[in-house]
């Protein structure tokens, strides 16, 4: 995945299930043709984080659902 910013290293722990998770989706990723890191994956991820929530405590800490929105009639 090509960065064009200049990039700095920042590392922290991530409990195990959540490597987890991130393999799973690196895994997926790949699954449709494109070569990504999991530090790559991270990004993506924490990226869309900040963006979708702006850091919303409300939405930061809502459960996840696998639900999809209803549609209203």
């Amino acid at each position: 995945m090509a960065q064009s910013n200049v990039l700095k290293q920042f590392s922290f722990r991530l409990p195990e299930a959540l490597v987890e998770q991130v393999e799973d989706c690196a895994d997926h990723i790949r699954a449709q043709g494109l070569e990504v890191t999991r530090a790559d994956v991270v990004r993506l991820l924490l990226k869309h984080s900040l963006e979708a929530t702006k850091c919303r405590l409300d939405l930061l800490l809502r459960p996840a659902t696998d639900e999809k929105p209803r549609h209203k009639k």
